[in-house]
């Protein structure tokens, strides 16, 4: 987000925030203006291009059981990108949509919801986002990469304001022209690829001295903690800061530390100045051996801690493991696992629905 960005969005929220009235009066042009502020395209005319693939009041047709049909209209609409439908809310009743933060004005908002759910089942390919705004006030945000049986979910309030944010106006800028910069599977697979090529090389320069069964515990209980400190399980992101700051700097310190933590963790005591831990009892701690590792082996490990494991799915942490490990499976590291969307479109229908059933 640079500068000309920034003022760009500045602009957009000082015309827009806290209004409110008709949003079938104003959405077409905050959306409008919301892409300028993005830097992205405009939508095109209406009637322009063959099957509106950009465009607001996309024409939806709905088939009922019955054989009825019915019409609608997609606020605003990119095939492949979103789906959004708008509201406008107002500090009174008789403006906009209802009140905000009354009953009456969540109730709307949650139509807005299943109204754009309704769409995306009409539509020949289901965006990846839907969006239900409140123009002037905040958006919520659903995300549906998993297939047709993954529908939408993670709901996400995301207020106006907020746009001033780099990350947040870097996602609304991949939402218009990048969707699947945000899908969690290819996300996924790459930080999985990053990750199983630093095991690979840690294992290949321990090997030589070290039993690959003790390499393979010792490595699973390191993935374990860069894990559980990437999802909130350990304060501070403790394993990473020490190793960039003490660990590195005095190898030798790392094999007595590192067990200290490992023990820590296994008995959910104190640990330092961090204070205490919390426990954890699978026994995966309750042997909290370590191996005294060289500054250049430690550097590897530290390049796999910064990576981002709550995007690695801890599914396949046995598949790193028996790969990096072993030197005949090393080309294939990180090539092949299965999305856990794949194994939603066989597990659902086939054993879920049928419980659920029951």
């Amino acid at each position: 987000m640079n500068e000309a960005d920034r003022t760009r969005v500045e602009t957009f929220i000082t015309r827009w925030e806290g209004s409110s009235g008709n949003e079938r009066a104003n959405y077409q042009l905050f959306f409008a203006e919301m892409c300028d502020a993005l830097g992205v395209d405009r939508p095109f005319d209406k009637g322009r291009i063959p099957h509106d693939p950009y465009c607001f009041d996309k024409d939806v047709k709905t088939f009922h059981p019955s054989g009825k049909v019915t019409s609608g209209f997609v606020d605003f609409y990119k095939a492949e990108h979103f789906l959004i439908e708008a509201k406008q809310g107002g500090t009174t009743s008789k403006k906009g949509t209802a009140k905000r933060g009354t009953n009456t004005y969540l109730r709307e908002m949650e139509k807005a919801f299943v109204q754009a759910i309704a769409y995306t089942r009409s539509l020949s390919s289901k965006p990846p986002f839907l969006l239900t705004c409140d123009i002037g006030d905040h958006f919520e945000l659903w995300m549906g990469f998993s297939g047709d049986y993954g529908g939408y979910g993670a709901r996400r309030e995301i207020a106006l304001t907020e746009l001033r944010k780099a990350d947040v106006f870097d996602l609304f800028v991949d939402i218009f022209s990048n969707p699947q910069q945000c899908n969690p599977e290819k996300i996924a697979a790459r930080v999985t690829r990053e990750v199983a090529a630093d095991l690979a090389e840690l294992a290949k320069r321990m090997e030589a001295n070290v039993d690959p069964q003790q390499v393979a515990q010792f490595l699973m209980r390191c993935i374990f903690t860069m894990f559980a400190e990437d999802v909130g399980l350990l304060k501070e992101h403790l394993f990473t800061q020490a190793l960039e700051t003490r660990w590195i700097l005095n190898p030798k310190m790392f094999k007595p530390e590192v067990e200290a933590l490992w023990e820590a963790m296994n008995e959910g005591t104190s640990f330092g100045f961090h204070g205490q831990l919390l426990r954890f009892n699978g026994g995966l701690f309750a042997e909290s051996q370590a191996f005294a590792l060289t500054k250049a082996q430690l550097e590897v490990l530290l390049q796999a801690a910064k990576r981002d494991w709550c995007n690695v799915e801890p599914a396949i942490f046995g598949t790193l493991l028996e790969r990096a490990l072993d030197t005949r499976e090393r080309s294939k590291l990180g090539a092949h696992y299965t999305p856990r969307s794949y194994v939603e479109r066989l597990v659902k229908p086939v054993v879920m629905e049928p419980l659920g059933d029951r």
